[in-house]
């Protein structure tokens, strides 16, 4: 997340879906669901290409906030450092589709950088036109070739080498920087690697997440004079970074439920790092941010009606736990040595800040400001963290008894996830070829350290000037309990009730088919006749009926059921007609 509520961030990205799925629902693909129901109307999503649905979306995340997604330093990075080699190739497909063997940055880098480049260009957002004609003429099939042609004389390969000819011409502009931190890690590196989260574990190892193409995440050690590196063990999909203390690593990880699919919990983990056996915390299946302290251990919980709670555990006495004001985020949590208190990174309305924890809840330290902060750690008497004030991701520090906040490091690209050290700081920095494990000395009168002046809105530096919006934007939005009671005539909540409305047919075919085969399993087999389609609003039903007709089975009569709503899946199909077999019992 970046510094705005991640409520605002969804409204803002995904009603720009909405909006996209309108514009195309018109013309002959409004009329297609005329024919076909709800599904002909998604036939017109197949006229955009994905780069673009999505690209369209984070541009409009972006012009909806004061410093928002796409301005992030860390969007663009990946492109940064490639630089020249994004249009070293003459098949653009790979930046396109993607890669299994090299970093490409995904659809949603690549579409953004495209949208938006072409909408200062032409000082106009040209996809609407382009969708404009894809719905009125669908069976042109390439439709979004056709009228860039048509109407701004263009094509995406041009676009394409167009906008990044003028970002990497306005990146090689910028002053060069080289990263003020040394690298530890001796190990070559020879396809794109990412280390994450480094901890010191005593003077002469490094503990660290590592992964690559071709290993799942795995816990490394990293020794600090000769750079060697021992696997300790490998990790599932780990969802908040890594704590360490008295030879017991903590962590978290994504567990996904064994009955229900859509069910995803953060469930705690520790290993004793000597053992190498990672072990489950049971019970403890909400846990973010993982951070012990002496005698005791605390996490962050996230509560299902949006709330977070952090929650401090100590042996043989009850629970504490903290709550925090409604709309607010915790993005981070870390334990200080010398002050003796809890610390966090907190989001809400008016951007992020970091907050201290008492028996009266969450205390302010710094104020709110646009400017994204991530990877909280403490350690005498300071808050180590990452962010972007001074337009890059670098690593800074907040003193806690001075009540000042400094720069620790200067990257090419960026560093992140500072953690103290003995003498120092150990962090990640990024290159072409991934994130590695560096330490940037601090001397011991922090004389190295650059002094940050508090600021609302960080230092925009690598983002190329683009057309602006004339949109709101959703940080000066505060959405207050009056709102809610006054929209709450308007939008009347009732009850769903599941069993009548385990049927809610919303699709017709003129053919008959199996739509259970056909997304499942590829298997589209039609006959003449009629197929109707039914998905409940929870999506823990579907049903589909069908008559068909032909000449060598006769009429064919299907009905299919599935239902999810109870961790086993039941599954009811019947036929009637056509050449069936039928065998005795015995």
């Amino acid at each position: 997340s970046y510094s705005m509520p991640w409520y605002k961030q969804l409204v803002a990205h995904e009603y720009r879906h909405a909006v996209q799925y309108n514009n195309l629902n018109r013309g002959v693909i409004k009329g297609l669901s005329y024919v076909l129901g709800q599904q002909g109307s998604t036939v017109g999503l197949l006229l955009l290409p994905i780069w673009l649905i999505e690209g369209d979306a984070v541009q409009m995340e972006t012009q909806m906030s004061s410093f928002g997604r796409a301005l992030q330093p860390s969007f663009t990075m990946e492109s940064r450092a490639l630089g020249d080699a994004v249009r070293s190739r003459r098949n653009i497909d790979r930046w396109f589709c993607g890669s299994y063997r090299t970093n490409v940055p995904d659809h949603y880098h690549l579409g953004y950088q495209i949208a938006a480049y072409a909408d200062t260009r032409y000082r106009e957002n040209i996809w609407d036109k382009v969708a404009w004609y894809g719905a009125r003429n669908p069976y042109m099939i390439f439709t979004t070739s056709i009228a860039l042609k048509k109407f701004y004389r263009t094509d995406v390969g041009t676009l394409f080498a167009e906008t990044f000819d003028g970002l990497n011409y306005y990146w090689n502009a910028l002053p060069a920087r080289r990263n003020s931190s040394r690298y530890l890690s001796a190990e070559p590196v020879e396809s794109y690697t990412t280390y994450a989260f480094p901890l010191a574990v005593d003077a002469q190892r490094v503990l660290a997440l590592k992964t690559d193409y071709d290993r799942p995440t795995r816990f490394v050690t990293i020794d600090t004079e000769s750079g060697r590196e021992r696997a300790v063990a490998y990790t599932g999909s780990v969802s908040t970074r890594p704590a360490y203390a008295d030879g017991r690593v903590w962590w978290t990880e994504y567990r996904r439920s064994t009955l229900f699919e859509q069910r995803v919990n953060s469930q705690l983990c520790y290993m004793d790092l000597e053992r190498g056996t990672a072990r489950t915390f049971v019970g403890r299946r909400n846990a973010l941010y993982p951070t012990p302290a002496p005698g005791e251990l605390a996490w962050v919980e996230y509560n299902p009606d949006g709330t977070y709670t952090v929650v401090v555990q100590r042996d043989g006495q009850p629970e504490r736990r903290f709550g925090t004001p409604r709309h607010t985020e915790i993005h981070g949590l870390a334990w200080d040595d010398v002050t003796l208190a809890y610390y966090v990174i907190v989001t809400d309305d008016a951007g992020m800040w970091l907050g201290r924890i008492d028996d009266e809840g969450v205390f302010p330290l710094t104020e709110g400001a646009y400017i994204t902060l991530s990877n909280l750690r403490a350690g005498g008497g300071k808050l180590y963290y990452g962010s972007i004030a001074s337009g890059r991701d670098e690593a800074h520090c907040y003193d806690l008894m001075a009540r000042r906040e400094y720069r620790i490091t200067t990257s090419a690209y960026g560093s992140f996830a500072p953690a103290p050290a003995d003498g120092g700081v150990l962090l990640t920095t990024y290159d072409r070829l991934g994130y590695r494990v560096a330490e940037q000395r601090v001397a011991a009168d922090d004389s190295l350290l650059i002094p940050v002046t508090p600021s609302r809105l960080p230092v925009n530096l690598v983002n190329p000037p683009r057309k602006r919006w004339d949109v709101v934007n959703l940080d000066t939005v505060r959405y207050t309990r009056a709102d809610s009671v006054g929209q709450s005539g308007e939008f009347r909540a009732k009850r769903y009730r599941k069993v009548p409305n385990l049927v809610n047919a919303h699709s017709w075919m003129p053919v008959a088919f199996n739509p259970f085969a056909a997304v499942d399993e590829h298997v589209i087999d039609l006959n003449v006749g009629l197929t109707l389609i039914s998905q409940n609003l929870l999506s823990s039903a579907e049903a589909y009926a069908s008559y068909g007709w032909n000449r060598h089975e006769g009429s064919l009569v299907n009905l299919g059921v599935r239902y999810f709503g109870l961790g086993v899946r039941f599954d009811l199909d019947a036929s009637y007609g056509g050449n069936q077999l039928f065998y005795s019992l015995a």
